[in-house]
């Protein structure tokens, strides 16, 4: 039996390997696991470490995505406050938005230190000790935010939109600073040793419409993807959830290695797109079945997946960010559909 990072190796090259390719993404869930909430988690390297290996240990993913809050890292240490939910499942999340009232103190950030600043540290410590204890066996990745959602993020989604329609220079300049956040974040991650994703919730439409994201988000992921690639990443994600399919055709033009099929999009329009492109697709169940389905709907909305996607290459199952709520059970009976699949 192959190990999982052989077993990814084999996926990238096009090529069928021993089973199907199992990669939930355990974020807040980790927490769960080690009896303690997403909040503490996220400011504790130890917890992180152990929540992930926990994760590992008891689900054998194929991939290893290690994160928690993942849209709060570089958006708390330029300034957005974050509400801490330390006794309560919740995630935490920014409750105020750095340049909402005031768009010029863009004048005044500054792209941090990653090895010293905020929750950076955390993180890349996390990633590395994650990778020295089990990265001989399983990719280890770290995940970093995307240029035009850390953008939203700190002007405000809304106020953002708008700047993008009203004042298109000012949103380049600050999907050009966001840019230089993550080619900062990133960097430090390739000298740990780690993969990497890159995380675009906002782009979905009809949030933003295939000519905006086309003409905004577009040439910003395509540089940073590059970029990154020239310190030392092969292999790069950039990651969406939702129906990305009307934008679909520039994601496959990134320079991205995986895209992610979500539950509500066209599945196999987007496998067709992928496979021409030579792209892996992480085809996704609904991740509230982890929590609340049945086993018969867990059963039944893998084999959907599995039967309509499964053929030809580079192809690996998952589902959206499993909810900390969720049950390890129906999380095993995820896996043990995927590895029965004979037809694979």
């Amino acid at each position: 039996m192959l190990t999982p990072k052989e077993r990814m190796a084999v996926v990238a090259k096009g090529l069928r390997p021993d089973q199907v390719p199992f990669v939930p993404v355990v974020y807040e869930h980790a927490s769960k696991l080690i009896g303690t909430t997403p909040s503490i988690l996220a400011r504790d390297p130890d917890l992180i470490v152990k929540g992930q290996l926990e994760a590992y240990r008891r689900y054998r993913m194929d991939i290893v995505s290690v994160g928690v809050d993942i849209y709060n890292i570089e958006a708390e240490v330029l300034g957005c406050e974050i509400r801490y939910f330390d006794n309560s499942p919740e995630i935490p999340g920014v409750v105020t938005h750095i340049l909402e009232k005031n768009k010029n103190a863009l004048n005044k950030l500054r792209v941090p230190d990653p090895f010293r600043d905020g929750r950076m540290p955390v993180f890349l410590e996390a990633c590395q000790r994650i990778h020295q204890e089990v990265g001989k066996e399983v990719q280890v990745n770290a995940t970093i935010v995307g240029p035009f959602t850390l953008a939203a993020l700190l002007r405000k989604y809304e106020n953002f939109v708008m700047d993008i329609l009203d004042d298109p220079p000012y949103a380049r300049s600050l999907l050009e600073f966001t840019f230089q956040v993550g080619l900062a974040y990133g960097t430090a991650f390739s000298k740990v040793g780690v993969g990497i994703s890159v995380n675009e919730s906002w782009i979905t439409p009809p949030l933003l419409s295939p000519e905006l994201f086309r003409d905004f988000p577009f040439p910003y992921e395509k540089e940073l993807i590059s970029r990154l690639k020239r310190v030392g990443f092969q292999s790069i994600g950039l990651i969406s959830g939702g129906n990305t399919l009307p934008i679909a055709p520039y994601l496959v033009q990134t320079g991205t290695s995986i895209l992610a099929a979500d539950a509500n999009t066209d599945q196999l329009a987007y496998k067709k797109l992928a496979q021409e492109a030579g792209i892996i697709l992480r085809v996704l169940i609904d991740a509230k079945l982890l929590s609340s389905g049945t086993d018969k709907e867990i059963e039944e909305a893998t084999l959907r997946v599995l039967k309509s996607c499964a053929g030809g290459s580079r192809f690996i199952l998952g589902c959206g960010v499993v909810p900390y709520e969720a049950d390890s059970k129906k999380i095993l009976k995820f896996r043990e559909v995927a590895l029965a699949f004979h037809e694979y």
